[in-house]
């Protein structure tokens, strides 16, 4: 049946800034309708195989799929990996080298954020990402976990001002980002070995919300194996996906749609199965696209 729409790009509590368990996340997505989701991950499958489970009882399609970072030109660029094997013993042993370096990675941005007299420390950090390893978006809420750190007037546009629509996000985009007061490069995971790491384990790689990459860029990345561009995201506009869709379209690529959702507490303005584009179709792209690798 190719009706029906989808939701490629959730986050459960398998990321350290997932708010929702994968029961909770099919709950929602059958109240909307949803015929097949992905559960996607920083850098963790910990939810598949509950999710797969869940599938056969909700009769919603589970596509096994992870969020990777990766590095290119200084940036840090998200990756989709649709229909990863991912009981391979060697994708293990690979996703633990990147746990490696995204946990150095946390470490030299609080830093950071301790140089520019931000009051957060290492414990402030751990409880906020509980036991995970913490995504940019963690170190907000280690940051509001003191006094001192809500009365920051540096942090008060999060709060209460012009920031606060999606606080996490803002800040990461603040402080994280590629020229950035905190910007820290992961050390490892070149984007090109991501896309050929994710291929070699059977996924079809998919680049995530695009909107600041440049039409360059995704065109080398393209060149490199890239398969699919997030088209139809939380982070674009609809001129922007448009543009995104036409571009994926001209290369010969998927054009895939994704929320991007973590749950309220995270994203307040992000609902799941909330950007167009997401019909099932896409599914279908992605399965023919992973009999071709």
């Amino acid at each position: 049946m190719k009706g029906g729409l989808v939701d490629l790009h959730i986050h459960t509590t398998a990321s350290s800034d997932g708010q929702h368990s994968p029961e909770e996340i099919f709950k929602m997505a059958t109240l909307k309708k949803l015929k097949a989701i992905a559960f996607a991950d920083h850098n963790s499958v910990d939810s598949i195989d509950e999710g797969l489970q869940l599938s056969k009882r909700y009769k919603i399609e589970l596509i096994p799929c992870f969020e990777l970072n990766t590095i290119y030109d200084g940036m840090d660029l998200h990756l989709l990996a649709y229909f990863i094997e991912y009981k391979d013993p060697a994708f293990h042993e690979w996703l633990h080298e990147i746990h490696d370096a995204k946990k150095e990675q946390a470490l030299d941005r609080l830093k950071a954020l301790q140089d520019l007299d931000f009051p957060v420390s290492l414990d402030d950090l751990e409880r906020a990402a509980k036991g995970q390893i913490p995504s940019g978006s963690t170190f907000m809420t280690a940051l509001l976990r003191r006094e001192e750190g809500r009365r920051d007037p540096r942090l008060k546009p999060y709060i209460d001002g012009d920031r606060c629509d999606s606080p996490s996000l803002n800040f990461y985009r603040d402080y994280f980002r590629k020229g950035k007061p905190a910007f820290v490069p992961l050390k490892v995971c070149p984007t090109e070995e991501g896309i050929e790491k994710i291929r070699q384990f059977g996924g079809v790689p998919v680049q995530a919300h695009p909107s600041d990459t440049g039409d360059e860029r995704i065109s080398e990345l393209i060149d490199a194996g890239l398969m699919g561009l997030e088209a139809y995201s939380s982070y674009h506009t609809p001129e922007e996906s448009e543009h995104f869709r036409q571009l994926a379209q001209s290369r010969g690529i998927i054009a895939t749609s994704g929320s991007d959702f973590h749950g309220k507490r995270i994203k307040p303005n992000v609902e799941m199965a909330s950007v167009g584009g997401n019909s099932y179709e896409i599914v279908e792209r992605l399965k023919d696209a992973k009999r071709r690798i």
